[in-house]
């Protein structure tokens, strides 16, 4: 079965490059498709047929969850609806905008399955850390993001941290009123609180580090220098640059008419150290 890229049409709107790596995406998985209709016992125009034929999937496209759209949805509607399957990756994309804008794709990096108050305190403190750092562009906020990370995880662990100590602890305290006598924790108990605080301090790292480039950053842009400006706009606010009037006429004393007059020579302040001794009379 030969495979097919033109599925779908070159938009004017569209990079050409972005085009072409779609239809080759949708165009394989439709492939993939009728290879595993032909593996059920089809032959291979009837897993052909089968494969780009429009199905359920196909018509519920704009109702389902962009993240459940699959390349195959895709190809098939595509090679059908083209209009159709334009607006449905137009949709996959404002879903994916969304997600990284509003925080919640980092949030998935570090929720295993949390609870939407679990996840509401991760959004919480990564705004905060975004309106601390007011990030300059994508580089700066997946720092920020990072950090985000990294202390959300870095208190996880801490939290389980002080549960395994704190259980072991009462535990030994239960075994000094029955016996009398402290007996030692279990091989298990320690390498639990070992491994919690390794995450912890691992994480703290993790954050340090990740701060320090973010410092770094601030540090390593270019200073804006803006010359012959009457108005500039800084930081929604506006700053009126005023020039230096050049005298035309110099005081009496010096210089010729029409030309500046040359500032003293400003001696440098005498070195910092033990005063001299006076000198004493000739004799």
């Amino acid at each position: 079965m030969t495979e097919s890229t033109e599925l779908v049409p070159t938009p004017d709107e569209r990079p050409v490059s972005e085009a072409g790596s779609l239809a080759r995406k949708m165009s394989r998985a439709v492939v993939e498709m009728a290879a595993y209709y032909e593996r059920t016992g089809m032959s291979t125009s009837q897993a052909a047929t089968f494969a780009r034929a429009l199905a359920e999937d196909t018509a519920r496209v704009m109702e389902t969850p962009p993240d459940q759209i699959s390349w195959s949805t895709l190809g098939r509607l595509a090679e059908h609806e083209p209009e159709t399957a334009e607006a449905a990756w137009g949709r996959i994309l404002a879903a994916a905008q969304d997600e990284l804008a509003s925080g919640h794709r980092a949030a998935d990096a570090v929720e295993a399955d949390a609870t939407p108050w679990e996840r509401a305190r991760f959004l919480q403190v990564r705004e905060a850390f975004l309106v601390d750092w007011q990030p300059r562009g994508g580089i700066e906020a997946s720092l920020v993001e990072t950090l985000a990370m990294a202390h959300m995880a870095q208190r996880h662990w801490m939290a389980r941290l002080t549960v395994l100590s704190t259980t072991e602890a009462r535990r030994e305290g239960r075994e000094i009123e029955r016996r009398g006598e402290w007996e030692s924790p279990t091989v298990g108990a320690a390498a639990a609180i070992d491994q919690a605080a390794a995450m912890v301090d691992r994480f703290n790292r993790l954050f340090s580090r990740t701060l320090r480039d973010l410092r770094d950053l601030r540090r390593s842009m270019p200073p804006v220098v803006v010359q012959h400006a009457n108005q500039v706009n800084l930081a929604q606010a506006q700053v009126n640059v005023g020039q230096a009037e050049t005298p035309h006429d110099v005081p009496s004393g010096g210089g010729r008419p029409g030309r500046a007059a040359t500032p003293p020579a400003v001696r440098p302040p005498p070195p910092r150290g033990r005063p001299r001794p006076a000198a004493g009379p000739l004799e």
